[in-house]
């Protein structure tokens, strides 16, 4: 319990400073970093008979896919010349990116053929899960560093969701909870914590609008947000779930002990992997309409 409540009163802080008060280019290399343990905590725990410098590319690929993804949100005003253009750059970016992905996808390919028939043979599994690794979750998670240029409050909203409904899940689940959620993948989630989980994130959602209009230019109504809170809670579940399937076919608890009692990365911000996009198509959504 100590090292839990340090690792939150060291973590959120720090986390808050990088999200609001840092340059978003800041945020964009969090979440690049994000994406880069991940994808090595999901070698790892599904992966089978990966050589070292995959392990090595995969990290790369995917800390890259995020800053290509989130690139005009921050990577391409940040590299503006008065030589070359932002189209210029764009599509010199686009070309380099769409040429080491290429190459990357074909070195998976070509590791699998060559090795096959041997003793640790890479299997096509694993040449999947890479590629999950790679592009999927890192795009899921370069939402994170778009909402950042949107404005500071947005892009503290996924983190609202997951963090604020997690805890209502939980005490949900402890005063209330018998009847098991998803007992084969998750035994402690119950009914009634996937429940006050969505209301959790909703009055999260509210608490921050009303917080943040006294600080930041919001035009967005606060039901709105309670409205995103709720569907994106119910998403981030999803993802919950989604990653602890993947412990629970391993025969692990956690992907790592990077945040010690707190897990790795995959553990923290499993829910964010899905809250993120949500929460940033919603917000993009009623901008456009209003």
């Amino acid at each position: 319990m100590k090292q839990r409540l340090l690792v939150a009163a060291v973590g959120v802080p720090l986390l808050i400073l990088v999200l609001v008060f840092l340059p978003p280019l800041a945020t964009g290399l969090l979440a690049a970093a994000i994406a880069g343990a991940a994808a090595y905590e999901l070698l790892h725990t599904a992966g089978k008979n990966i050589p070292p410098f995959v392990y090595i590319l995969t990290v790369v690929t995917a800390a890259l896919t995020v800053l290509f993804c989130a690139r005009d949100r921050f990577l391409l005003p940040a590299l503006y010349s008065a030589v070359y253009s932002a189209s210029e750059l764009d599509s010199a970016i686009t070309f380099l990116y769409a040429a080491f992905a290429f190459l990357y996808v074909m070195a998976l390919f070509l590791t699998a053929v060559c090795t096959h028939g041997l003793e640790k043979a890479m299997p096509f599994a694993s040449v999947a899960v890479c590629i999950v690794a790679a592009f999927l979750f890192p795009a899921m998670y370069s939402a994170i560093a778009r909402l950042r240029n949107i404005g500071p409050a947005f892009v503290l909203m996924p983190f609202v969701v997951a963090f604020i409904g997690d805890s209502f899940s939980m005490l949900g689940g402890m005063a209330l909870g018998r009847k098991k959620f998803a007992p084969r993948v998750s035994p402690n989630k119950t009914w009634a914590g996937f429940l006050a989980g969505p209301v959790g994130s909703g009055l999260g959602m509210a608490v921050l609008c009303l917080v943040c209009r006294g600080v930041w230019s919001m035009t967005l109504p606060v039901w709105y947000f309670v409205l995103v809170g709720v569907l994106a809670n119910v998403f981030g579940q999803l993802g919950d779930l989604s990653t602890s399937l993947i412990k629970r076919e391993a025969g692990i608890k956690d992907y790592s002990h990077i945040f010690l009692t707190h897990g790795g990365v995959l553990d923290r911000f499993d829910s964010i992997l899905f809250i993120a996009p949500v929460v940033y198509a919603a917000v993009m959504g009623m901008e456009a309409v209003l």
